[in-house]
């Protein structure tokens, strides 16, 4: 059984990164030639090789590299190529020791949350007191993520060493846990390229989630769909990658990026399954090292707001401007939340980590964990918004922490929109969910959504009050419009579904809801005694007029008899056809057993000839029988209704 990692190197400039890579590998990483001439790693260089499983009976780490270049004139580079690997092998040269390069790519890894180092101290053999380098370099490592780190030193030109770091390596691999598969596979393009009769074809480091031939996948920022024709990896092809893998994958209908013309190019971001929209705002826990990196004065200077901004994540970047929530002027070493509003959408998830750097290159700035993928823009500063990040930036990898604070500051969310966000699996959603339900935090009133208890509960609550308030102010009506019972209720209603979900839940609970109106079961209509006598009056009217009924605004000549008039109408015991013609509820349903009968002994008939038996007018029969085929109960076909 294969276990999948990926390592890549850091350190300064010629301190012998690409040739370690060649010496353990066999695979020399530098491919351009421009790299050969000069002797220096310009562009990410890519090996593999395979080391046992110590104790693994067999089992083998099989090992994709990747080598990033040292110069300071590539460090853009160097970042994109370490955005995903799971150990992190520092190059340090014992007769250079610890350089600026050392310390600026020690805090990218650092803002990047790698936690896993070996150090390799090179060109061992060109120092006499390899112990005394040593307990320097270690010291040069004190209150950084690489304290305690094994330090192996080694000549890979003579081949010293390559074992203990092997062995080292293959250690220190056993007690990490495999790369999270959370079924959202994300694959950070470093190479895009386009054979002749092949297609397009992308490499990069699959993680989140596994990926097959014929999956579906979103390309962003495009968000252009396209699909897997096939996956390789080092060379062999495979019908499914796992994370850990450095993939490439063919995608034949997904062109590459062109003047004028959307595609993929290094630097895009491939995602598998439902993935949610990408952002021009995301908010972030935004952190400054303490320790200044030599050579670079832009380290040392305060952050402001609307400070403008290189943020690289995965195997891109983007401009961004960084928003503070208040006049915040950030130094090295402090920490604080903030905005990030990008010139172009991105595509993150709760917890991914950035690098920020100046636009010209020329420094590192800060790094930031994501805490809100999907913010509003506005009320950034509010105390309520504040609260909840501050709270996030405690842990964005604990799941309960995320989703307690989702549902503190929204109340009522989608539960698909928890799994495009968060970089969690459904069923350890699921579970962590039922945990909330459990202990009454949280309640599920549909399997779509999940809400805080008590604000659902307070919810319900109320709503039942303000319908059974319409009933007592409002006896003779059939019950409350729900637009108006939305209004009452104000602003939770604009959460999406939130209301729909309200009113299900209402008809669990004696409540009904029918044409655009909800009541209690306990309603009874009552006309006011007031009405009883115009009520009468209007019914015995019709009642005698049968199917030559008089206008309605002749039913109607005093406000009494206004609202007498709306009353039978909402209980039905008068039927309004048009503006111009109401009947009484007896004389309509004794016309429609009229028209049954005849359509039923005769045949499919005519309007003329239903008007006939019926002895009636055409300003009556047309607007009947329109009603009749709202109500399906006859249906037209042609000049003839038949029945349904």
């Amino acid at each position: 059984m294969a276990r999948n990692f990926i390592i890549g190197t850091a350190g300064h400039i010629d301190h012998g990164k690409s040739t370690l890579v060649k010496t353990l590998t066999g695979t020399d990483p530098d491919r351009l030639p421009e790299e050969k001439e000069r002797g220096v790693t310009i562009e990410l260089g890519f090996a593999h090789f395979s080391l046992p499983v110590p104790g693994g009976g067999g089992d083998t780490f099989e090992i994709g590299m990747v080598d990033v270049p040292g110069h300071a004139d590539f460090v853009n580079n160097m970042v994109a190529g370490v955005g995903a690997i799971d150990l992190a092998l520092f190059i340090v040269a014992a007769d250079d020791s610890w350089m600026p390069q050392s310390e600026e790519h020690l805090q990218i890894l650092t803002y990047l949350g790698i936690r896993n180092f070996v150090v390799a101290l090179t060109k061992a053999d060109l120092v006499d007191d390899l112990e005394f380098v040593t307990e320097i370099l270690a010291d040069d490592l004190q209150g950084t993520v690489l304290e305690g780190a094994p330090i192996v030193p080694v000549s890979a030109p003579k081949g010293a060493g390559l074992d203990d770091l092997r062995e080292v390596i293959a250690s220190t691999l056993a007690g990490m846990p495999s790369p999270r598969d959370f079924g959202q596979p994300r694959l950070a393009i470093d190479r895009a390229f386009s054979p002749k009769g092949v297609g397009t074809v992308v490499t990069g480091t699959l993680v989140g989630g596994s990926l097959s031939v014929g999956d579906r996948l979103t390309a962003f920022p495009s968000g252009l769909k396209t699909h897997v024709r096939s996956i390789q990896n080092h060379q062999s092809s495979l019908e499914t990658a796992v994370p850990g893998m450095r993939t490439a994958l063919n995608l034949p209908d997904l062109p590459l990026s062109s003047k004028g013309r959307k595609g993929v190019s290094r630097g895009h971001l491939l995602v598998g399954g439902s993935p949610g929209e990408a952002t021009l705002e995301i908010d972030v826990d935004l952190v400054r090292a303490s320790r200044p990196i030599p050579n670079q004065k832009g380290t040392t200077r305060p952050l402001k707001s609307n400070h403008r901004v290189f943020v690289h994540h995965g195997s891109g970047r983007t401009q961004a401007r960084v928003l503070f929530p208040e006049d915040i002027v950030l130094k090295p070493g402090e920490r604080s939340v903030a905005q990030l509003r990008f010139d172009q959408p991105v595509h993150v998830l709760v917890g991914e980590h950035l690098v920020i750097r100046e636009l010209s290159g020329e420094a590192t700035l800060a790094g930031a964990a994501v805490l809100d993928a999907h913010p509003a823009r506005r009320q950034f500063r509010s105390e309520r918004r504040q609260d909840f990040l501050k709270r996030r930036a405690a842990d964005p990898g604990d799941l309960l922490l995320l989703l307690r604070s989702h549902l503190e500051r929204d109340h009522f969310v989608p539960i698909d929109e928890l799994t495009r966000c968060l970089p969690f699996s459904k069923e350890e959603i699921k579970t962590a969910l039922k945990k909330l339900t459990k202990s009454s935090e949280a309640v599920s009133p549909s399997e779509r959504y999940l809400a805080a208890s008590r604000f659902w509960k307070d919810l319900i609550k109320k709503s039942s009050r303000i319908v059974q308030d319409y009933h007592s102010d409002h006896p003779d009506h059939v019950g409350m419009p729900t637009e108006l019972l939305k209004k009452s209720l104000g602003e939770p209603t604009a959460l999406p579904g939130l209301f729909d979900t309200l009113l299900e839940q209402l008809e669990e609970r004696n409540f009904k809801v029918a044409d655009n109106v909800v009541s209690h079961n306990s309603h009874s209509l009552e006309l006011p005694p007031e009405l009883e006598a115009p009520a009468a009056e209007i019914l015995a009217t019709l009642e005698r007029a049968g199917l030559a009924p008089p206008l309605p605004a002749d039913l109607q000549t005093t406000a009494s008899h206004e609202a007498a008039y709306r009353f039978l109408s909402r209980t039905k015991q008068i039927i309004p056809l048009d503006p111009k013609v109401t009947l009484s509820g007896k004389v309509f349903h004794d016309t429609i057993e009229m028209v049954r009968s005849f359509i039923e002994e005769k045949g499919p008939a005519t309007a003329s000839e239903l008007r006939q038996h019926l002895d009636t007018s055409r300003k009556v029969i047309m607007p009947l029988l329109e009603r009749l085929d709202r109500d399906k109960i006859t249906r037209r076909e042609g000049d003839y209704r038949t029945l349904i």
